[in-house]
């Protein structure tokens, strides 16, 4: 495993230990399933933090101290919500970062995995239903944010195919 997987797993640990969620289960449960969603490193370490400034006294500053990648810390700005945002004006800053986009969507989809969940209240169902619009927001453009990734590596792969041949 990466050394920056492992600081960024123990540095979730920390952060979340005795912490649970609305139905009283660890919260760090919810934080390692986004991680394990993630599909590249990037998704999984932002995986990792996107709780962590919601959460804690910690400062993007503090986690650039620690050395995380800028990029990871620029996305995770987007992914956290401010106290006085409400919740479509921060849909819409998440829609602005690729790498908090994919996360998000890892974020939601484990929120509303009813086998995470206990007994559900109005207000559950409320949030549950905003949820589930942001989702289909963020699943679309998280499609096109993925096909881009897709763009963006072909060239490089040609390029390296390109280069194998010429030796």
């Amino acid at each position: 495993m990466d050394e920056l997987l492992i600081k960024v797993v123990r540095l979730a640990a920390k952060v979340h230990k005795g912490q649970v969620d609305r139905f009283g289960k660890p919260f760090i449960t919810h934080v390692l399933r986004v991680v394990t969603s993630g599909r590249d490193m990037d998704e999984q370490v932002l995986g990792a933090l996107h709780d962590v400034l919601e959460r804690s006294e910690l400062t993007v500053a503090d986690l650039r101290e620690k050395g995380f990648p800028e990029h990871v810390l620029e996305a995770l700005q987007h992914i956290s919500r401010l106290e006085t945002e409400d919740y479509d004006k921060y849909i819409d800053r998440v829609c602005k970062n690729s790498l908090a986009v994919r996360v998000k969507v890892h974020d939601l989809a484990d929120k509303m995995d009813l086998r995470n969940v206990g007994l559900l209240n109005e207000a559950d169902l409320k949030r549950y239903n905003k949820q589930m619009a942001a989702f289909a927001r963020l699943r679309r453009l998280e499609s096109i944010v993925r096909a881009e990734l897709v763009m963006q590596a072909k060239p490089e792969q040609v390029a390296a195919k390109g280069a194998a041949k010429s030796k």
